[in-house]
């Protein structure tokens, strides 16, 4: 062997050595995909040729009265049942439930003929699982309707699994604090993918408050009485539910206001008045006791509130505090 040879040898047995890695790493099993989802049913229809469950694009199943299934979605289209029909699908007994690993799929021909000549009978009421081939989809199905010797097919089937919803409480805010009794407006946003929320229900420490059926989602609740509420919202779409986080507010027995305090320090009139911490309240004056200028709106901040105004040496003021309605 010449030096030519022995250089180019080398090279050779590397690039044979890539090329058989990549013809191992490259080829991989698409992820089992399961359809939980609600079962639906099917019946063909006996007076429309056409009548067809179109699962997924490509993949239709319908009879041939008087033979088997086939898909008349699939490329090129079948017309009429054959040794592989429906195209695209194999068949196992069982369910979603079972190791698939441990299912025996097989075409729908196979299944036929290990019937013994009593399909109806074989495939009847009975668990099976229905496999995409191309999508590696997996559904649930049962048969419910095979007449003995032709007609049309029904059968009940899994569908593709609905996402759960997600759902917030966005009124009231975390912390309020209301006057007893309280009707609390609770307000919620609630949507999900692919789908359609059919209903929010509301709680207050775990008790129902009210449902709605209709976005945007609220209820006002019935009185509330003085205590604690731990507020949530439960949002079903597709009969799969969530619930939101829990949103803390706090009902108080209101106070009686009183002022107190009262000084003039030069142009600076202050006076104190007693307060529900968390609720809002409006300052007030009149020069009259008829006509009233409100001056703040505040929440207060603890159980006994400063206020200073500036007023006008020799003016006439009278003073009032008054408690906001809840929000």
């Amino acid at each position: 062997m010449n030096s030519e040879a022995l250089r180019f040898q080398p090279t050779r047995i590397v690039c044979w050595a890539a090329l058989l890695f990549l013809a191992i790493v490259v080829p991989s099993m698409r992820a089992q995909i399961l359809w939980t989802g609600p079962m639906m049913g099917f019946t063909q229809s006996v007076a429309n040729s056409t009548s067809r469950d179109t699962i997924v694009p490509g993949i239709q199943v319908t009879r041939n009265f008087s033979k088997w299934l086939y898909n008349p979605a699939a490329t090129p289209p079948e017309t009429v049942a054959d040794g592989d029909s429906p195209a695209g699908t194999l068949w196992a007994f069982g369910s979603l439930t079972n190791n698939l690993g441990s299912l025996n799929f097989m075409t729908m021909s196979q299944h036929h003929s290990l019937a013994g000549g009593f399909f109806d009978t074989y495939l009847l009421n009975k668990a099976m699982v229905l496999k995409l081939v191309s999508s590696n989809i997996y559904i649930d199905v049962v048969f419910k309707q095979w007449p003995h010797g032709g007609g049309a097919f029904g059968w009940l089937r899994s569908t593709a699994p609905v996402a759960a919803p997600t759902v917030s409480i966005t009124n009231p805010v975390g912390g309020a604090v209301f006057a007893a009794p309280a009707a609390v407006q609770v307000q919620a946003s609630a949507a999900v993918s692919g789908g359609t929320v059919t209903n929010v229900a509301f709680f207050g420490n775990g008790s129902s408050l009210g449902s709605d059926q209709t976005s945007p989602f609220g209820i006002t609740t019935s009185p509330l009485g003085a205590g604690a509420y731990a507020l949530t919202a439960v949002a079903t779409a597709g009969g799969i539910s969530a619930t939101s986080s829990v949103v803390n507010i706090t009902v108080v027995a209101p106070t009686n206001i009183t002022l107190s305090s009262q000084a003039l320090a030069g142009t600076q009139f202050s006076f104190d008045y007693t307060a529900n911490s968390g609720l809002r309240y409006v300052a007030e004056n009149s020069s009259n006791l008829l006509d009233w200028v409100s001056l703040s709106t505040n929440v207060a901040g603890s159980t006994l509130v400063h206020y200073t105004d500036t007023v006008t040496a020799g003016a006439n003021r009278y003073y009032r505090v008054g408690r906001l309605p809840n929000p």
